[in-house]
């Protein structure tokens, strides 16, 4: 290496790429969906009558540990996801990485806002509480989850056929500034 100096370490083979991806997209899955289940548990909760209750926060707090389980795991192959990358590099020596800025925001908006809220209701349903549960808690878990497959599939799609016409553009213009060959002939 040419006195360069490299901040990350070196790429991973990609087997373990494809098994740290599959962790992470079942993580978020498990995530999104216990989220799911744990709402419309307190939705539930809310409406239930006393004698369920204890039943209710039994499985409130089970499937907020599984919330908890499924977030550290989509989060801790998502940081490795970033940090290593097959070949030598990472997500942010990528070309078009803004659409991963993108996501990355609306994780830590949405879905990582709406976890701790999550939590704090089902403590407070644990301590004998009966708090309300908004329907906008519904929305911006609903409307993050859109937004991340917004970005994933569209715009980080878009940026990156922007990119691969851009590198094709300059491919052309130093073939054709470096080679005096002459052009092929027309296909009939």
């Amino acid at each position: 290496m040419s006195g360069q100096v490299r901040w990350y370490l070196p790429g991973m083979d990609p087997k373990v790429y494809d098994w740290l991806k599959a962790g992470h997209l079942i993580g978020d899955f498990l995530w999104v969906g216990s989220m799911f289940a744990v709402y419309w548990l307190m939705r539930f909760h809310t409406h239930a009558p006393k004698e369920a209750h204890e039943k209710l926060i039994l499985q409130e707090r089970s499937m907020a540990m599984m919330m908890d389980v499924a977030a550290a795991l989509a989060i801790g192959t998502g940081i490795a996801l970033i940090l290593y990358r097959p070949g030598d590099g990472t997500i942010f020596s990528e070309k078009p990485a803004g659409w991963f800025h993108i996501k990355l925001t609306i994780i830590v908006l949405g879905l990582l806002s709406m976890h701790g809220m999550l939590r704090a209701k089902v403590k407070k349903f644990s301590n004998g509480e009966v708090p309300s549960m908004p329907q906008w808690h519904w929305t911006i878990i609903l409307s993050s989850v859109v937004a991340v497959l917004i970005v994933v599939f569209v715009v980080q799609g878009a940026m990156k056929r922007g990119a691969g016409e851009e590198a094709a553009k300059k491919a052309a213009a130093q073939l054709g500034a470096g080679s005096a060959a002459p052009a092929p002939p027309p296909s009939p």
